[in-house]
């Protein structure tokens, strides 16, 4: 049973996170905990009573767990799904502070395609984005030497053409 004390914490509309609890699993599944899991969680209720829904499953997991005073402190709440939105790319999210983002798996692509998700109206940090545009200057000008060295060789016959 959960207290009122631990209903009051609950986030309605949270994701919440959890390490594998192999006993929580059928025993076929216990040498790989995240088939068919993601580990994080969104809360629902029914009836009185309150159960962690697995995010790999778009309609709801066939194996809520029931929340119980016990195992409460197991969830861990990582943030409300109003506060945050997501990042396309990785080089992108690492530009935003450590506390305003999250590398999390949200649906179906479990862990292989974790989503970057960053807060609400958080800014991105302005010497990541300076050194990230750095970075791509730097690319495109060994790419531009690359082609300059390539138009030398072809205007010089010291390249067949067949491999440029």
């Amino acid at each position: 049973m959960l207290s009122q004390e631990n209903i009051n914490k609950l986030h309605m509309n949270g994701i919440y996170r959890c390490d594998p609890v192999l006993e929580w699993l059928p025993s076929y599944k216990r040498d790989n905990p995240y088939w068919c899991r993601n580990w994080t969680f969104k809360v629902k209720e029914y009836k009185g009573r309150y159960a962690m829904y697995d995010t790999y499953w778009s309609t709801g997991d066939d194996h809520p767990i029931e929340l119980t005073d016990e195992n409460f402190d197991k969830f861990e709440y990582l943030f409300d799904l109003g506060d945050v939105r997501y990042v396309n790319t990785y080089t992108n999210w690492l530009e935003y502070p450590e506390e305003d983002r999250w590398i999390v798996p949200l649906d179906s692509g479990g862990i292989s395609y974790t989503k970057f998700v960053v807060r609400r109206g958080a800014d991105r940090v302005k010497e990541r984005v300076i050194e990230r545009i750095q970075r791509e200057i730097n690319d495109l000008k060994r790419e531009i030497a690359y082609k300059e060295r390539t138009l030398e060789d072809i205007i010089n016959d010291d390249v067949d053409l067949k491999w440029v």
